[in-house]
């Protein structure tokens, strides 16, 4: 497709909103700013260099830059643009960049930059008045009424993830996968479950506030160096669903064994003691090289044969056709992919982050270079992703990176980027908890329980390492695992006692997927599949959901806590909290959600369930804060409340 006209200094804009996160993390503790973007000047000239180093590198996403189909056909908004909130530099979007931002946001007749938490200027208002109206919002509109406008989200520089008014954030939900391009062993069967209005509903009624949304490279650029616009513009409808029911997505790029390609022939024989594996999903066909190595293997996840290490090694190394005039190897064209992501959603506060890739294989490179290899795409993603940013006049997404799936039993220290890969101050850990290598099926809890503590204390000590948050990405256990439900107490007391956000793996699985087929036949297996929504293989059929997993999952937890949330224990519907703020009355007028805290609590019941028995409206016990309310949603309650500054808590009685 044709480049798109290049708007007047894009890079100058978004880098006037990314000179600004170091006023938002002042803010973090709620301590004085000082001089907002004071740095701004300098900001703009090393990210604009670094932008013309990136397209003297072969970067460039501009002319991959896809149109929303919704937004062509939305309004523009009327009006004179507000100016820059960072002083320096400070002439505001150009109309072009303000109709770019608005095409995920329905193009609403008011300028979205005077709605950005980024840039949007405090409403002067008398305390009371805005604590009336905020009471009032939660009552009327729920969840969904604040979805419309979700704050940007940051990496706060005390390792917490916070949003435009400094509030910790705790980023709890679920991992989805409609969009994935898999292998398919029976053609008949579908390879994925599409995501319909009633799962966001549901999703909503056990209280997530994020989805992690797995993409593919394979239907991203499905011919080498041609985007799928259409592709991307279903990325978009489900960030924004997801959105109306008050969850942020972060976009995943999801692999498991490379890619589906990575098949054994029909005609292939296998050695014996060795059996022929399927593809799974990822990489398209044009990036496979596997050097003619097998995909016979010996494991019974199929997805580590010669065949895909070879595939993977290949990709760290950026190996390139010769017949590739243009100059990228494999590597360069997924940080190509991200760059044309990171502008199509440049202005969208919905799309909490970016996961670069799923459990990276290490594909036989050295543990001496592995974490060279993990930084050098880590770092190149992360520039492709601030220039289409730039390029868009957006603002700074949090990036969130993963150790290599190895990383377990190879160690942290060679199986994940060296702390400093990045000088980007808005990354993210999000490493995979499981508790297991493989499987926990017949493992006991002790044991399991061990495996689970010892994995969060290297994990928290690595994120400390890189001075970053820490998100858990994937967790989850088998109901069918010996002693499951005290595996999921004890995963759910580390997250708590760490306060980490996370998202379980993962909604709803099809029958059709690559893990119903134990070879290569259409056949697929005749057993249970799937965790929180199980179903019967291979008929699809919907089994009873395990008996008080919804009590762990949908557990009561705080979206977003002024200050720092220091304390969190959960039961169900029954929890206490503290945390620790600088709210006064300056900043709770100049900025009420600033010293708003939020909370979900889900529904419980009196003594039994059987009819007559109604779900039971939460008592709280609070402490330096006022106005407490508690509205009742889909599944449970929004309690929110004023903090006055301090230490505070809330709990149930």
């Amino acid at each position: 497709m044709p480049e798109r006209q290049a708007s007047p200094a894009p890079a100058r804009m978004a880098i006037g909103h990314r000179a600004c996160l170091p006023a938002l993390r002042a803010r973090d503790d709620h301590s004085p700013a000082g001089p907002r973007c004071a740095d701004v000047a300098r900001g703009q000239e090393q990210l604009q260099r670094r932008a013309s180093q990136l397209r003297s590198a072969g970067v460039q996403a501009r002319r991959l830059d896809p149109e929303d189909q919704e937004a062509r056909q939305a309004p523009q908004a009327p009006g004179k643009a507000p100016a820059d909130r960072c002083p320096t530099g400070g002439q505001g979007p150009p109309p072009q960049a303000l109709g770019r931002l608005a095409r995920d946001r329905g193009g609403q007749g008011r300028s979205l930059l005077a709605d950005h938490p980024l840039t949007r200027r405090p409403l002067v208002r008398t305390a009371t008045a805005s604590v009336a109206a905020l009471a009032m919002l939660v009552t009327l509109g729920g969840a969904r009424a604040a979805a419309a406008s979700l704050p940007a989200l940051h990496a706060g520089a005390d390792r917490a993830i916070r949003d435009a008014h400094g509030r910790d954030v705790l980023l709890r939900g679920m991992n989805v996968t409609p969009l994935l391009d898999s292998y398919q062993g029976n053609p008949r069967m579908p390879t994925v479950v599409p995501l319909r209005p009633r799962d966001y509903v549901e999703m909503e009624a056990y209280g997530f506030d994020v989805i992690r949304l797995a993409v593919t490279w394979s239907k991203l650029e499905p011919q080498r160096g041609h985007i799928n616009v259409n592709y991307i513009d279903r990325i978009a409808t489900i960030v924004r669903r997801a959105a109306q029911h008050g969850m942020y997505t972060v976009i995943d790029m999801h692999n498991g064994g490379w890619g589906k390609s990575v098949t054994t022939r029909p005609a292939e024989k296998c050695p014996r003691g060795l059996r022929p594996a399927h593809g799974w999903f990822g990489a398209p066909a044009w990036a496979t090289f596997t050097n003619g190595r097998t995909t016979c293997h010996k494991n019974p996840e199929q997805k580590r044969t010669p065949a895909v290490k070879a595939a993977w090694l290949n990709f760290w190394t950026n190996h390139r056709a010769p017949s590739w005039a243009d100059g990228r190897g494999i590597q360069g064209h997924l940080v190509a992919v991200w760059g044309a992501l990171g502008r199509r959603f440049a202005g969208n506060p919905a799309v909490a982050g970016y996961d670069l890739i799923n459990e990276p294989d290490p594909g036989g490179v050295a543990p001496s270079r592995l974490s060279f290899y993990d930084g050098r795409f880590y770092s190149s993603s992360i520039d492709a992703i601030r220039q289409g940013e730039a390029d868009a006049g957006g603002f700074s997404h949090m990036v969130m990176f993963e150790p290599n799936i190895t990383w377990s039993t190879g160690g942290l220290a060679s199986h994940s980027p060296r702390p400093g890969f990045s000088n980007d101050p808005n990354l993210v850990l999000a490493p995979h908890i499981y508790g297991r290598d493989a499987h926990t099926d017949t493992r006991p809890i002790s044991e399991v329980g061990r495996v689970l503590k010892s994995q969060a204390r290297r994990v928290g000590r690595r994120a400390q390492a890189y001075g970053t948050p820490l998100w858990i990405g994937e967790w989850s256990f088998s109901p069918w695992d010996t002693d499951s439900f005290k595996k999921l107490r004890t995963h759910i007391n580390i997250q708590d006692s760490r306060r980490w956000g996370s998202a379980w793996w993962q909604w709803k699985v099809a029958c059709g997927s690559p893990h119903s087929f134990p070879g290569l036949g259409s056949k697929p297996i005749h057993e249970p599949l799937g965790n929180l929504n199980p179903v019967w293989c291979p008929s699809g059929k919907p089994l009873k959901r395990p008996r008080g997993w919804r009590a762990i999952v949908a557990r009561a937890y705080p979206r977003f806590s002024p200050g720092t949330l220091t304390e969190l224990h959960a039961r169900g519907g029954r929890f206490s909290l503290a945390g620790r703020s600088r709210c006064n009355a300056a900043l709770r007028g100049s900025d009420p959600l600033a010293c708003q805290l939020v909370v979900w609590i889900p529904k419980t019941h009196k003594h039994g369930t059987h009819h007559g028995h109604r779900s039971r409206r939460p008592q709280l016990m609070a402490h330096h804060m006022g106005k407490v309310h508690v509205a009742k949603l889909s599944g449970g309650w929004l309690a929110t409340a004023i903090v006055k500054g301090g230490r505070y808590s809330l709990s149930t009685r």
